[in-house]
């Protein structure tokens, strides 16, 4: 593994940069899965996603290239996130949806904020959400030594009894994962018994340490439980009858819609404002815009199929199901960057314009955009300029808002990714050849954030949601790197985004006072060493100990 930041790069690096070249094309980067099996291989493996390096932006897009970055372990951690959590919220999302949480009663504590969100994410999208409504087989002592298998088909069955629920979503804990219960074969067993497809979901928080698996783990559930994606034949859709004398009018017609169609996949990150604005543009292109599965009712997921391109807003989130989407239909899919900023929703746009021919069309609508966008951040630029900001998160969102701080003029110090893996490559090159060979961690543990922090001393930062209380804590004020609540996709997004970074810089006492009466639970000693101290390659070094 190259350890040597940009200044005393090896000889070798030049053969780095040319696999990294290869890696990113297209065409390289196919997923060889198994969607056969009970449950999807976590990321380290499928992807080679990375959960621990220090260095570069330009070290890590070579070490991902070659594989290394899934080689680096810690010496030392405190807590992070778990992908039962996460499996969770999508369950929560989908229309009418249960969730049995199959383990003690603690792995529900995280769950009970999730009731309100859930009806107001969907009122915002104008649906009429239920509660989050969860189940937990709640297993004592005695289960976890017995088996808990009895009392997760009591919950199934008192689930579909009470709420009749569109899908139930079963979530396999740590404590059943390690004493073995059998949740395939329970499910198997009570599928005649249950109006509602029963889903598997196997995350338990040790299995994988990218907890983004957990989205693999969701998709790979879902299209085992059943589900009907197979596209409708027109002889079965009720205006396409034969003997109509507008039948072939109409199926042209049904078949110009859906050369049109786009499905776009969301995510609990995005909220209704982001979904909106992007419809937007597409639809000024004579497209129609679709968005799955999050929020949405099992029923429409039939409908998936009835489209020309599936457009992940998050690969992230939505790569595992949209390969399974192409292998099994045949359905094409494209991987643009998350549309943050100018620069990528440029590219994202663009991109999906290029599928229908519609570039031309696209270039006019999007010049305009930016040139609106351009007079309205003037004076925002000329307050920002020159402060410093530090963005944690996803890598995706991560990389795009660097590259919207870049556009308003700011500097940006350091970025910190949850994990990496080859397809953030090409919005990384971007970030290096804009903004320079930017410090950049891959870690979700609170004390290299704060050491990192710490060193870089930003004016501001962007950080994933729940992460700002630390920044604040420093004395460092924090915006949120999504929300519900606001927009950040597009131009309108932009702008939001850039106009919140602008207050906030403008008055920092909260952040400072706060600083002045806490006390972090670090000793000056961590502070001393670099933030990487604990994050060691397979030979035991540590990884990128210069970077900062």
């Amino acid at each position: 593994m190259t350890k040597e930041t940009r200044a005393g790069a090896p000889a070798d690096r030049v053969g780095a940069r040319e696999v990294k070249d290869r890696a990113t094309s297209r065409e390289q980067r196919i997923l060889d899965i198994n969607f056969d099996t009970k449950f999807p291989e976590k990321r380290e493996i499928t992807r080679k996603t990375g959960h621990a390096y220090g260095g570069r932006v330009d070290d890590i897009i070579d070490n991902a290239c070659a594989g290394c970055l899934a080689n680096c372990e810690r010496t030392f951690s405190q807590t992070s996130f778990c992908q039962m959590g996460v499996a969770t919220l999508i369950g929560f999302s989908i229309k009418d949806s249960v969730v049995i949480m199959h383990g003690p009663v603690g792995c529900g504590s995280q769950s009970h904020f999730m009731d309100f969100t859930i009806r107001l994410y969907g009122l915002q999208r104008g649906k009429q959400m239920a509660n989050a409504r969860w189940f937990s087989t709640n297993l004592s002592e005695s289960e976890v030594i017995n088996g808990g298998e009895q009392k997760l088909r009591d919950a199934i069955l008192e689930a579909d009894r009470r709420f009749r629920p569109s899908a139930i979503f079963v979530c396999m804990t740590c404590a059943p994962s390690i004493i073995g219960d059998d949740i395939d074969s329970v499910l198997e067993e009570l599928r005649s018994e249950t109006t509602a497809p029963l889903v598997p979901l196997h995350c338990p928080g040790f299995k994988a340490r990218v907890f983004s698996s957990a989205y693999d783990v969701v998709y790979h559930g879902i299209q085992r439980a059943g589900f009907d994606f197979e596209p409708i034949p027109y002889i079965d859709y009720e205006p396409f009858n034969p003997d109509d004398p507008d039948y072939e009018l109409k199926v042209r017609q049904y078949q110009y819609t859906r050369s049109r169609t786009i499905n776009l996949y969301n995510a609990v990150s995005i909220g209704a404002q982001d979904e909106a604005e992007i419809r937007r543009l597409l639809e000024a292109l004579g497209l129609n815009v679709r968005f799955f599965v999050e929020f949405s009712h099992p029923d429409d997921w039939r409908f998936i199929t009835e489209a020309a391109l599936n457009v992940a807003m998050c690969h992230v989130h939505d790569l595992y199901f949209l390969e399974y989407l192409k292998q099994r239909f045949d359905m094409p899919y494209i991987l643009p960057t998350i549309p943050v900023g100018s620069s990528a929703t440029r590219g994202f746009v663009t991109e999906i314009a290029r599928f229908f021919g519609l570039e031309d069309a696209a270039k006019k609508l999007l010049d305009k955009e930016e040139a609106k966008l351009k007079g309205a951040l003037k004076p925002i630029r000329e307050r920002v300029k020159g402060k410093k900001v530090i963005i944690g998160g996803g890598y995706m969102r991560v990389g795009t808002a660097g590259l919207l701080a870049d556009e308003i003029g700011m500097a940006v110090a350091g970025m910190r990714n949850f994990n990496y893996d080859t397809y953030g490559n090409q919005l990384f090159q971007e970030i290096e050849d804009t903004l320079g060979n930017v410090p950049t961690a891959i870690s979700n543990q609170s004390s290299e954030l704060v050491n990192m922090v710490k060193k870089l001393k930003p004016d501001i930062a962007i950080s994933h949601p729940g992460l700002g209380i630390w920044m604040n804590k420093l004395g460092v004020p924090s915006i949120a790197l999504f929300s519900q609540r606001f927009t950040f996709f597009g131009y309108k997004g932009a702008y939001e985004l850039a106009r919140r970074i602008d207050r906030t810089l403008a008055n920092r006492n909260y952040s400072k006072n706060l600083s002045r009466n806490i006390e972090l639970p670090y000793l000056e000693s961590w502070y001393e060493k670099p933030y990487n101290h604990y994050i060691l390659d397979k030979s035991g070094e540590v990884v990128g100990a210069e970077a900062i």
